[in-house]
């Protein structure tokens, strides 16, 4: 069906059309496009007004190298010629099949959303599409002409709002990506900053730990008992984590370099032992048991790291030794499982899973530590 009686009207929603629409926008010549494909000057623009009018259709090379030439994302330049509504109409009931668009009703007025199912046979949830309709919606808003625009001012806007709709998502990527490397650039100077803070404060602030922990662990030393089993380690731990003693699994700190050496045990911030009496008793004890352990021929040690300026003490192991406590890793999820429900479960469930968590760790592989 024609919409038009000129035969030489090309639709803006045809490859064509939009081939010609981003070239214009771009400021570039049928030639200078021809060009950049890779096309001869001889023939460059010949090539380029072909496609243009649609009179042939670029294969899926060339496809991509227009793309590649106009810096937009391939699938931008699809036939997408729209202008009856029949086949708008079709094209969002395929909209519907592919991505779960339909329409619903609200306060009397009708609305479109993503959600429900599709012909891939997965559920389109409300939430699926949010960060491409806030994009969308941003650029939309941001690019809607003011009152005091001048014609030069609307016609810009217009120009780049279309620009980025026919890069998207590549100009998001590029975004995101920049922001991602500038987030490592950022990663890596407080990274420096943090191992320079805890080389300079370390050995201080090991001594202020020892000297607040001096009593608690003397009066913790008078009714400890030495640990044979990796399993009362690792019941101390569940037990700290429990206490709601801010335990780190893994090493807080930021490094480029990766220490083959050493495996991560745990880490505290040396702060909330200091300045907690209850936290100390705590600690006091979880010194004793790695003090059996060091006896025991563990080669465990510690050292002050750092992270966005604060400083933990982090204990490690060898790692030829790691198979003495390679369960507390493997069982950690275990320990926050039963830690997330205390309070909200009965208490007869909570009892029937530290059963089963003791039985997990006290089985044929629990290692004696002496």
């Amino acid at each position: 069906m024609k919409l038009f009686e000129n035969d030489n009207f090309i639709s803006p929603g045809s490859i064509g059309g939009k081939i010609k629409k981003i070239r214009e926008l771009r400021g570039l010549t049928q030639k200078q496009l021809g060009i950049m494909c890779g096309f001869s000057a001889s023939s460059a623009d010949v090539r380029i007004a072909q496609y243009e009018k649609n009179k042939k259709i670029p294969r899926e090379k060339t496809l991509k190298d227009i793309c590649e030439a106009l810096n937009i994302d391939v699938y931008c330049l699809f036939d997408a010629d729209m202008l009856p509504y029949q086949r708008m109409f079709h094209a969002l009931f395929d909209i519907e099949d592919f991505h779960g668009l339909h329409p619903i009703k609200r306060n009397n007025k009708y609305y479109l959303e993503f959600s429900g199912p599709t012909v891939i046979g997965q559920d389109i949830l409300p939430h699926d599409f949010d960060e491409f309709l806030k994009e969308w919606y941003e650029m939309y808003q941001q690019h809607l002409p003011n009152p005091s625009d001048t014609k030069k001012e609307k016609e810009k806007k217009e120009a780049n709002y279309a620009l980025w709709r026919y890069e998207y998502p590549i100009n998001v990527a590029e975004e995101n990506t920049k922001k991602l490397q500038n987030q490592m650039k950022m990663n890596h100077l407080q990274a420096q900053m943090d191992a320079l803070n805890a080389e300079m404060q370390g050995e201080a602030e090991l001594s202020q730990l020892d000297s607040a922990m001096a009593d608690a662990l003397a009066a913790s030393k008078k009714v400890y008992r030495d640990i044979t089993k990796e399993s009362e380690f690792i019941l101390l731990i569940k037990k700290l984590i429990e206490a709601d003693i801010p335990i780190k699994r893994f090493s807080p700190e930021v490094s480029t370099k990766i220490d083959y050496d050493h495996m991560h045990i745990i880490s505290i911030k040396t702060q909330d032992i200091i300045n907690n009496e209850s936290n100390k008793s705590y600690f006091a004890e979880f010194l004793c048991q790695i003090e059996t352990m060091q006896r025991a021929g563990l080669n465990i040690n510690r050292k002050i790291t750092c992270k966005n300026n604060e400083l933990y003490v982090t204990y490690e192991i060898a790692s030829s030794q790691w198979k003495y406590l390679e369960n507390l890793n493997r069982y950690w999820d275990d320990i926050i499982y039963i830690k997330e429900r205390i309070g909200s479960w009965p208490n007869q469930e909570i009892d029937e899973l530290n059963k089963k968590f003791l039985n997990k760790i006290t089985g044929p592989h629990d290692m004696i530590i002496n």
